[in-house]
Order: C-alpha cells, then sequence, then structure tokens
C-alpha cells in the first residue's frame, strides 16, 4: 500500500532542516525611498481575500536571469515588463545588488521587489544575488521570506494549499565540485522539509547546458 502523507507532513521522511522561515516584519520602501510598512503576521489559514491560488483565477510564475539591476533604470524597466507581462511572481538571479540587511524591500512601478543580498568576488565587484518580485496580489500574500544561503531564497505565500517557493541561483560548471555538491544538497534538503500538501515551485537558473561541451 502506497505512503499518502497527510496535511502537514514535510517531505523528507525523518530528521528536521536547521532553517526557518522568517517573518515579515520590515516596511517596503516606495518609489521615492520613504518607508511604507505593510508587513504582516503569518496566519495559520488563508482568507479567501489574501489567497494567491484560487482554481477559477489565472496565475503567473516567471523566473528571469537579470544579469543585473543595479540601476534604477534596469529595475523600473524591470517592473514594467514585470507588469505588462501579467506576472505574480518572477524568481530574479543576478540582481547584483549588494546591501547590508539580510533581505531588502522595495517598492518600483507599483509593484514589489525582495531581494537578499548580491556578494563581491575577489575583484570587489558585485556578483550573483537572489530576489522576487511581486505583483500587488502576491504581496498582499506573502507570508514570510527567508535568505537560505547567497544562491538560495525561500518564501511561503498564503492560499489553498499553501504556496512555497524557491528562488536559486545554482553555480557555474566552472565553479569547484565541492560548491556545486553543497548547493544541491541544499536545495534537496530545504525541498524536503516544505510539507507534502503545500504548492512547490522552484524558480531559477540552473547554470545547466545541453549538446556537446
Amino acid at each position: 500500500k502506497p505512503y499518502t502523507s497527510s496535511a502537514g507532513v514535510r517531505r523528507r521522511t525523518a530528521g528536521d532542516c536547521s532553517t526557518s522561515h522568517a517573518t515579515i516584519t520590515e516596511g517596503w520602501r516606495d518609489d521615492e525611498g520613504s518607508s511604507n510598512p505593510s508587513g504582516r503576521d503569518p496566519s495559520d489559514n488563508s482568507t479567501a481575500s489574501n489567497a494567491l491560488l484560487r482554481c477559477k483565477k489565472p496565475f503567473t510564475m516567471a523566473t528571469f536571469n537579470a544579469n543585473t539591476i543595479r540601476e534604477e533604470g534596469r529595475a523600473r524597466e524591470l517592473a514594467h515588463c514585470f507588469k505588462q507581462c501579467n506576472i505574480d511572481i518572477l524568481g530574479i538571479q543576478e540582481h547584483r545588488r549588494v546591501h547590508v540587511e539580510e533581505t531588502q524591500f522595495s517598492r518600483l512601478e507599483g509593484q514589489y521587489l525582495v531581494t537578499s543580498s548580491a556578494w563581491r568576488n575577489l575583484s570587489q565587484a558585485a556578483v550573483g544575488g537572489v530576489g522576487l518580485m511581486l505583483s500587488p496580489k502576491a504581496r498582499k500574500a506573502l507570508r514570510t521570506v527567508t535568505p537560505i544561503t547567497e544562491r538560495i531564497l525561500v518564501a511561503e505565500f498564503d492560499s489553498n494549499p499553501v504556496t512555497t517557493v524557491i528562488v536559486i541561483y545554482s553555480p557555474t560548471n566552472v565553479a569547484p565540485v565541492e560548491e556545486a555538491e553543497a548547493f544541491y544538497e541544499k536545495l534537496g534538503e530545504i525541498i524536503r522539509d516544505v510539507p507534502a500538501h503545500n504548492f512547490l515551485a522552484v524558480l531559477g537558473d540552473f547554470n545547466a547546458r545541453l549538446g556537446p561541451e
């Protein structure tokens, strides 16, 4: 007889992940940079007004390697295209925004940008960085967002079932084997820790190559 998980059972069969989700308490920063606190505490049950996934309404997720949105103009251009394409959740890789906050929240063109900090290479150039762009509907449903590593960000949204989104930026094929193995081991651990009845989406740039090397 096949094993069937009950609601709330983790995808892993034993053990607990050491990472816990962080509650959204930070204020959002609007286009002019002024604070606009609109954080909300996570609730155990999704409400009809906040639910992200509904059977009768379209909902779009996408992923995009931005190759930098450090400049304000590039970030606004992305927000404009995001809105024009009617996307609700966009996973972003290589935003290259370095900031002291563990997670930074911004408002651009009426959309919402969440980023974990990029890092600097040996030449002190900004590289990497993962994040999310959210529509107002997705922002309203956002429960938690947690930077796991420099390359992995996890967000949870109110819906029925609860929606878990993992944004990733994989090491390239020139990275040390140990770095790639550690990345995928951590990603697997996070996925196994997501409750089995959650709707799970992994949005990422896996830096995969097809065909001859």
